[in-house]
């Protein structure tokens, strides 16, 4: 656009992150942008909790951040980075208990778990290679990660016992994808290896990324952020026309014209919105694509000691000989499928729990708390328990499900207050409504084509002057992560710009 052009308006329905970086590319070129948010804040998915006593992510807590150095730097850590916002890099120890409740030694701990990874990297190698030469179909689409993970298992571990210790610590997998592992399809593990790249945990919280983001987006005059405003309609022309214009209605009765539609709305609201939405329809492709990927059900629960109890202590599994200034803890701990007296009654499915130990954060951020990972049916089954209930309700009821686990770390004595929690934070994402009632997208068994499916959100529909964007119309190995939301932002803007050059 020229200086002789009116501006162009776009809208953006949704100011979480890809819709923020949405907005910054398109205001840089000259557009005009208005944001059509249905929540009272802006962040999406990035949002924080005082519940504690301090404040916490209940969003997205890891920066998944590449270490190819073919690709451009990584946009969240460069956010990160230029924020000063604290990042925590994991030590390699892990407390894992079996299914009575024993910790298993450390020897068997680290030979396993690394076993484990290397078989994971195995299936993603596997699944890549049979993309990249066209041969996926050769996949069978109902083959799972856990099938794979069975095969190799059986190929490479001969003591049946140490097998079915592996078999079990594979499940942890769950926790990255939202789902359990042997939902997950090996066709398109490829397209979840995010995971392999450089994990690190934000330590303080979100905030001062989202803010850098937003800025342009606030800042702008030629910006208008509108807060509470649900859409309710989208109605489009049947092919592109000069001076044609989209119009949206909200719940609030307004209706608004413009020249075109970003929707960055999470894949489960389209999942459950696009038929009454969308008018005319969208295109069998793209409904299929909102249809065929699945969605991820990621749960969180915070438990704060009044001290950490459990990293005082030094046992037989933790390895010692320690670098100058490493604590001695395992950040990680895994109860591998319960099935001991006292988890039964709460957990009779036998759910495995994990935590990752927030204490060992730098200070000021290590603070005495445990951080508890539930996907799939666990995580349905604690926000179903303690969704609508009070506070007190909740906190014990959160503590009559997590003590079987929390109760086995080193140092716990049932009769010493420091070990009591004293505050519970747990999310209840599967109950949000503008989130879909669910996480982010996963490719799961039975999926045929989820690489198109995603270039489908990718591609929009320009000859109606729509488009998408989001964590599930992100770059391939980036769906579901902060990182990916963010690109597929920028990546829809630049088309969008390419239109008007």
């Amino acid at each position: 656009m020229d200086g002789s052009t009116p501006k162009k308006h776009v809208c953006i329905v949704g100011a979480g992150i890809s819709g923020l970086r949405c907005a910054d590319v398109l205001l840089s070129h000259g557009f005009e942008v208005t944001i059509l948010e249905a929540r009272d804040r802006i962040g999406g998915r990035i949002c924080q909790s005082d519940q504690l006593g301090y404040t916490v992510d209940i969003g997205p807590n890891w920066i998944h951040a590449w270490t190819d150095d073919s690709k451009e730097p990584h946009p969240i850590y460069t956010l990160a980075m230029a924020t000063n916002t604290p990042l925590h890099h994991w030590n390699n120890k892990q407390l894992i208990f079996d299914s009575n409740g024993n910790s298993l030694s450390a020897e068997l701990t680290e030979r396993l778990s690394t076993l484990v990874w290397q078989i994971i990297e195995m299936a993603f190698q596997q699944s890549e290679e049979a993309h990249l030469n066209g041969s996926s179909h050769t996949i069978p689409a109902e083959d799972s990660l856990y099938d794979f993970i069975r095969r190799k298992a059986e190929e490479l571990v001969t003591n049946e016992k140490e097998r079915g210790l592996l078999l079990q610590m594979s499940e942890m997998f769950g926790a990255y994808v939202g789902v359990p592992v042997w939902r997950q399809s090996l066709r398109f593990a490829w397209m979840e290896e995010c995971c392999g790249g450089e994990e690190m945990f934000v330590s303080s919280n979100y905030s001062a990324i989202l803010a850098r983001a937003a800025k342009p987006a606030l800042d702008s005059p030629n910006c208008h952020i509108q807060l509470n405003t649900l859409v309710t309609s989208v109605v489009t022309h049947k092919q592109r026309l000069p001076n044609q214009q989209v119009k949206i209605s909200t719940a609030t009765g307004s209706t608004l014209e413009f020249d075109e539609v970003i929707m960055t709305t999470p894949l489960g609201w389209l999942k459950k919105h696009h038929k009454s939405v969308f008018s005319p329809a969208l295109p069998d492709r793209l409904t299929s694509a909102i249809s065929s990927l699945s969605l991820s059900n990621l749960e969180k629960v915070f438990i704060t000691f009044p001290i950490a109890f459990w990293s005082q202590q030094t046992t037989n599994s933790v390895p010692q000989n320690n670098p100058p200034g490493e604590s001695a803890s395992p950040c990680y701990m895994n109860w591998l499928t319960p099935s001991y007296p006292d988890s039964l009654p709460t957990n009779p499915n036998s759910w495995p729990q994990e935590i990752w130990d927030l204490s060992s954060f730098s200070p000021p951020n290590n603070y005495s708390t445990i951080l508890f990972y539930l996907y799939g049916d666990c995580s349905k089954h604690i926000v179903k328990l303690i969704h609508n209930k009070s506070s007190a309700e909740k906190l014990a009821l959160l503590k009559e499900f997590f003590k079987p686990y929390y109760s086995r770390l080193p140092g716990y004595d049932e009769e010493r207050t420091e070990c009591q929690p004293k505050a519970i934070l747990a999310t209840e994402w599967c109950m949000d409504e503008l989130s879909g009632y669910g996480s982010y997208c996963n490719f799961q068994v039975g999926i045929e084509e989820a690489d198109k499916d995603v270039l489908a959100f990718r591609e929009g529909v320009p000859e109606k002057r729509l488009w998408f964007c989001g964590e599930h119309a992100a770059p391939f190995e980036e769906c579901g992560t902060v990182a990916g939301a963010y690109l597929s932002g920028e990546a829809v803007a630049r088309k969008v710009v390419d239109v008007y050059r």
